[in-house]
């Protein structure tokens, strides 16, 4: 079972809070108010500023250590997640800060990639009631409420900044939670690099100072269908490194990002004692080998650390950074693509898969190229096992299109017409994807009389 501990994973949106802290407890009189459960059973509703929102599909998890995360999604990428820890019949605070990892995010499946956040270091809060944990049944019922803040980005996806170059922030208030008998998956896989795997490595140097790691956790958490590897490291002197790096990577190198919503590639250092979190700016990795099949990752890294939000003045220098990362494979799960070109074998050099939100239509994309050749494979992920007919480009969103470009930055790009997908393996689950297709390459515009017979066409991808 692939692990899904979104606990952690989904509070590196907006890097505020302290990784050390204590445990959480249920709270007792702290809110005045409590939401009514009007869900029917196995729904999961709220209201986000003032509209309703009915989850078309609900998820839960619970690991061993009652680590607890429900998530209720719609389509276009709109999710609520909520995570506590020692979760149990009870209420607790939504507030994320140094005292508390729990949280309520909300993806609104817009440009802004970042979601609302119930951080307290940005105004956020919230409160989550359990009403009914049934451990037999392994369902839970209960209810929410949280304000949730995040950076606010333009049309092209950049932050918008104010007259002193710090970050605007954006809140929504999402209230009358309520989820309602919805069963839940006991995760008792453990941490990564457990069971017969072999040791996990880690070191680094803190400005030139070695940092050797104390404990070394590696865990796959799953942040608005994204796929991730997380590795954290901790010194004795209890500082700690993390890195996390979205699964679709492959072997190259790579630059981190400075502000994540979770399925970003990005590194922090924290110093402990109440430190705040620095992250990667700038920051690079190197990937030599990320077999997601036998479950290994081996890379090198370097980043600069300083305040994701600019208020602080503090900087350190991570360098000589390395790591072997172990964790949970999957069967068959390293992408692979084949095809024909008019008879001739096509096996890229290049793959790379990406996901992206057209008209409220989630997509996949894959790229793949051969030399100066690329052929492109575009496809909703509301598809289902099946056949489906190609078209010649995206305009709703829903469409599927192929193209094969002989040389690129010199021919033109030839489109599906006609073409044929056919899904054979979608496995939610593991995120992976399988399929064959067929298409017949040929100018759009219909001056060119060149034609292009790709057959045979395979491929198996794992969602990023």
């Amino acid at each position: 079972m692939k692990k899904m501990y979104l606990l952690k994973g989904m509070l590196l949106a907006f890097i505020v809070f302290q990784f050390f802290s204590c445990d959480n407890e249920p709270l007792t009189g702290e809110f005045v108010q409590d939401e009514q459960n009007d869900a029917d059973e196995g729904q999961f509703k709220a209201q986000i500023a003032g509209q309703e929102f009915i989850a078309s599909s609900t998820s839960a998890t619970m690991t061993t250590e009652n680590e607890l995360v429900i998530t209720g999604s719609k389509p276009g990428g709109e999710d609520i997640v909520l995570a506590i820890t020692n979760a149990a019949v009870g209420t607790f605070s939504l507030t994320t800060s140094g005292t508390t990892e729990n949280a309520g995010s909300y993806f609104d499946g817009s440009v802004n990639m970042l979601p609302y956040m119930s951080a307290q270091a940005l105004g956020g809060s919230g409160q989550l009631k359990i009403t009914e944990l049934d451990t037999d049944a392994k369902t839970v019922s209960g209810t929410f409420s949280f304000v949730g803040f995040r950076i606010k980005v333009d049309g092209n996806g950049d932050p918008v900044l104010d007259g002193d170059g710090n970050p605007v922030l954006e809140s929504i208030e999402i209230s009358r939670g309520a989820f309602n008998a919805i069963e839940y998956i006991l995760d008792d896989t453990g941490g990564g690099g457990g069971g017969n795997n072999p040791e996990n490595e880690f070191f680094a140097k803190v400005d030139g100072v070695d940092f050797i790691a104390d404990s070394i956790s590696v865990t796959e958490p799953v942040v608005g269908d994204v796929h991730m590897i997380k590795v954290e490291a901790l010194n004795a002197e209890r500082q700690l490194i993390r890195i996390d790096v979205p699964r679709s990577l492959g072997v190259g190198t790579f630059d981190m990002v400075r502000i994540s919503d979770g399925t970003k590639l990005i590194a922090l250092y924290n110093a402990a004692g109440g430190a705040e979190n620095l992250t990667s700016n700038p920051g690079t990795i190197t990937i030599s080998e990320f077999d997601l099949e036998v479950g290994v990752l081996k890379a090198t890294f370097n980043f600069t650390g300083t305040d994701p939000l600019n208020q602080l003045p503090d900087v350190v220098e991570v360098t000589e950074g390395s790591f072997t990362a172990y964790f949970e494979g999957v069967p068959g799960a390293n992408n692979a693509f084949t095809a024909n070109i008019d008879g001739a074998a096509y096996t890229p050099d290049d793959l790379v898969v990406e996901t992206s939100v057209v008209n409220q239509y989630p997509r996949l994309t894959i790229t793949t190229t051969k030399g100066d050749q690329r052929m492109i494979l575009s496809f909703p992920l509301t598809v289902t096992e099946g056949t489906f007919e190609m078209g010649t480009e995206v305009v709703n969103g829903d469409e599927i299109v192929a193209t094969y470009t002989p040389m690129v930055g010199t021919s033109i790009t030839y489109v599906s017409i006609p073409g044929s997908l056919v899904i054979t393996n979608y496995d939610l689950a593991t995120g992976l994807i399988e399929g064959t297709f067929n298409f017949t390459g040929r100018d759009a515009t219909g001056q060119d009389p060149t034609i292009y017979q790709i057959t045979g066409g395979e491929f198996l991808v794992v969602l990023p």
